[in-house]
């Protein structure tokens, strides 16, 4: 019992730091009646050069990447993780109005920190949010690296055929509005109550798994991780998290809700877009200007989206004809990881991530 409470001192502790509890006000405007509160965390290696803009998944938290601080701090990394709307203290958003909004808080944030030059990384859900800033915000991506790395980035079920979710795009905007309230249910059953896979998707797992860890990798900083994982689940759960109803409903693409995606609606649709930014952003700065990197790490087992005809259909969605020149893409899948576990430390995509915007 003491070395629990000693661990949860620590985790507390951890959690506590100034840095992971940013806040600043957008003030009213035309689209914006009342001044619009956002929660966010900076962290890693404070620096103007390597930026990391943090597109969480399904649960939108700010929390969900400073397990790696030490790590970006390694490789002169600052990582920007904003809570979306209605997680943590950020003002909540219906979900015609949440990509919108997202690219007002981005650009606000960004202006806040003078921050002129980012890194996309979205995981999961994110990376609907993570498209909607390239498409539209592309002049904040690093002017000779651009770059944008894609963990297990969502895909419809209309396209993966993952059947739970195509039940679930089928169950009442009522019902699927209230999930919020069942985390929060699940939650006040405390540590006894299994809801692994209730959360799956939504929260990194930071799985204890008995195979070897590979070459290189770092068992004290993974043992951290892992110690962590139950103080940073209490923090999410503990804050709002409105905001996961809304990213559902927007997510599953409900009829109520047409064009909540953005002006692209879906992958294959999106990719020619920009393909033909890319182009005319080439011709006009300079036809030796360096590519557009996309990079997509997939889970070799995938809840989620699934593990064959999702990955397919997006890597089709890129194929030269349809990305052009001025874009480089490439995906992957990660051994051992599932859609919860795959940016843990054991693995290395985040120090991978790292090193592709530093390299």
């Amino acid at each position: 019992m003491t070395n629990d409470n000693a661990g949860n001192t620590t985790a507390a502790r951890y959690f506590d730091d100034e840095r992971f509890h940013r806040s600043f006000t957008l003030p009213p405007d035309a689209s914006r009646p009342a001044e619009f509160k956002v929660t966010y965390a900076d962290f890693g290696h404070h620096n103007d050069e390597h930026i990391m803009l943090f597109c969480g998944p399904l649960m939108g938290s700010r929390y969900l990447l400073t397990t790696k601080d030490k790590l970006a701090q390694q490789h002169g990394v600052r990582i920007i993780a904003a809570d979306r709307p209605g997680f943590g203290g950020t003002t909540d958003v219906p979900p015609a109005d949440r990509v919108r909004v997202w690219l007002e808080i981005v650009e606000a944030l960004l202006k806040h920190l003078s921050i002129k030059h980012v890194s996309i990384v979205g995981y999961s859900g994110g990376a609907i949010y993570a498209m909607n800033v390239l498409l539209h915000m592309r002049h904040i991506l690093h002017p000779t690296h651009p770059y944008v790395a894609l963990c297990t980035p969502w895909i419809h079920p209309s396209h993966s055929g993952v059947s739970t979710l195509k039940i679930a795009g089928l169950l009442p905007n009522g019902l699927v509005g209230s999930f919020d309230r069942l985390l929060q249910a699940v939650n006040s059953m405390g540590p006894a109550f299994q809801f692994s896979n209730v959360l799956s998707g939504l929260i990194p797992s930071f799985s204890r798994g008995t195979d070897p860890l590979p070459p290189g990798v770092d068992a004290e900083a993974i043992a951290v991780e892992e110690s962590l994982h139950k103080e940073l689940l209490r923090r999410v759960t503990n804050e709002d998290i409105r905001g996961i109803s809304q990213d559902a409903l927007l997510l599953l693409k409900r009829d109520e809700y047409p064009g909540c995606w953005g002006t692209w609606g879906d992958w294959d649709k999106l990719v020619p877009l920009l393909a033909q930014a890319e182009k005319e952003r080439r011709s006009a700065d300079s036809p030796t200007a360096p590519p557009l990197r996309v990079h997509v790490f997939f889970a070799e087992t995938d809840m989620m989206i699934g593990t064959t005809v999702a990955r397919n259909w997006l890597d089709n969605c890129w194929k030269p004809e349809q990305r052009g020149d001025a874009i480089e893409y490439s995906s992957e899948v990660i051994p051992k990881t599932n859609h919860d576990n795959i940016l843990d430390l054991k693995y290395g995509v985040v120090e991978r991530i790292l090193r592709d915007m530093t390299g």
